[in-house]
């Protein structure tokens, strides 16, 4: 069994997926989110920066002003420093609404929606010190730091030649007035974010092929795993042939119920048992069990008889002969020929001595 679950060389079910789903679990690179959170940034900074940055500093300056004719101690102080926080927040508000649909976007393009409960509740296993240090010591943990080295070492050498792209403008700072600087300054570091952005998004496609490679690994499973999962889906194989034989016993029931109402006499044991027999003249060598019945069944089959006025015998060593030797639609064995006979010659007595009854006097004359 061990040897089993450690061969896992079939990939996940939907079932599988599906189930990780609902436990929050999904293939999805925090790389990605970070491009394309900081490429929203920078987007934003390129096509508005320069307009917000001179709206915050016509706002200084307002402001400034304002507070050389205000009174520090009454109630000017506090609306004037409520106006300040208001506009900083509608400032901020156009960043910070680009920055959230962009990690909203990022997320649902990776995973689609998916909320689950599962990961925020408590897991005490996480405050074991044992678990903790076999985590931080892990080759996971290694192979995670190394990679990050490796990413930072990429965007650092992409900063640092967008810098020295941009070092034959540093002379001309100092000659320019604070409005150009200014500009100056946006204009530059749009320029870096977006050759970082760039970089950035390398990264994330590389990460998420490799977070959906390792998550495909992850999931992988076993053949125990397969046959398991099957039992919980489909249900126990003993279980299933349970039901399956149930329904044919009940389906048989339900025949043989529906069949005792063309029966010509009903044998009863007088109240365990019960067999329904049938014969034509002619047309059958012998006569026919068109169904048996014990406890319950019975008693239905007396009920039937009774609706459709078929005659009930009473004949315990019959009832339980035939119950036990002769099969629904079968034929009843010689042995018993003179015994049934007995009764089918009654039994047709009987009808015939009940049509003449229920004939017209001109009729039967």
């Amino acid at each position: 069994m061990a040897e089993q679950d450690l061969d896992r060389s079939a990939a996940a079910t939907p079932y599988k997926l599906s189930e990780a789903r609902k436990r929050g679990q999904a293939a999805k690179s925090a790389d990605l989110v970070s491009a394309l959170v900081f490429g929203a940034a920078i987007v934003f900074l390129q096509i508005y920066g320069w307009d917000q940055v001179r709206e915050q500093f016509q706002f200084d300056r307002l402001l400034l002003v304002s507070l050389g004719h205000v009174d520090q101690h009454g109630w000017a102080l506090w609306s004037l420093t409520r106006h300040a926080l208001t506009q900083a927040c509608l400032l901020a508000m156009p960043l910070l609404l680009s920055i959230m649909l962009a990690a909203i976007a990022a997320n649902l393009l990776q995973t689609g929606p998916l909320l689950s409960s599962h990961p925020i509740k408590p897991d005490w296993s996480r405050l074991s010190p044992a678990t903790g240090f076999k985590r931080v010591l892990s080759t996971r943990t290694l192979f995670d730091t190394m990679r990050t080295l490796l990413k930072l070492s990429l965007l650092g050498y992409v900063v640092c030649g967008a810098l020295t792209a941009l070092m034959p403008q540093f002379h001309q700072i100092a000659g320019m007035p604070s409005q150009g600087f200014a500009r100056l300054l946006v204009d530059d570091l749009s320029a870096v974010g977006l050759k970082l952005t760039v970089a950035m998004l390398v990264i994330a496609a590389l990460d998420h092929v490799y977070t959906l490679r390792e998550f495909s690994r992850k999931m992988r499973m076993s053949q125990r795993e397969l046959r398991d999962e099957h039992k919980h889906r489909e249900g126990d194989p003993r279980i299933r042939a349970r039901i399956r034989e149930l329904r044919r016993e009940l389906l048989k029931r339900s025949r043989m119920l529906s069949q005792t109402r063309m029966a010509d006499v009903l044998i009863t044991n007088p109240t365990h048992l019960a067999v329904a027999l049938r014969y034509e003249h002619g047309a059958m060598t012998a006569p026919v069990m068109l169904g048996k019945g014990r406890g319950v069944m019975a008693d239905t089959m007396r009920k039937i008889a009774a609706l459709h006025r078929i005659p009930v015998v009473e004949s315990r060593s019959l009832a339980r002969a035939l119950y036990a030797e002769v099969a629904t639609n079968a034929s009843i064995p010689e042995q018993h020929y003179a015994a049934v006979a007995r009764l089918m010659v009654w039994v047709l007595a009987m009808r015939e001595a009940s049509r003449r009854a229920a004939a017209p006097e001109g009729a039967v004359r």
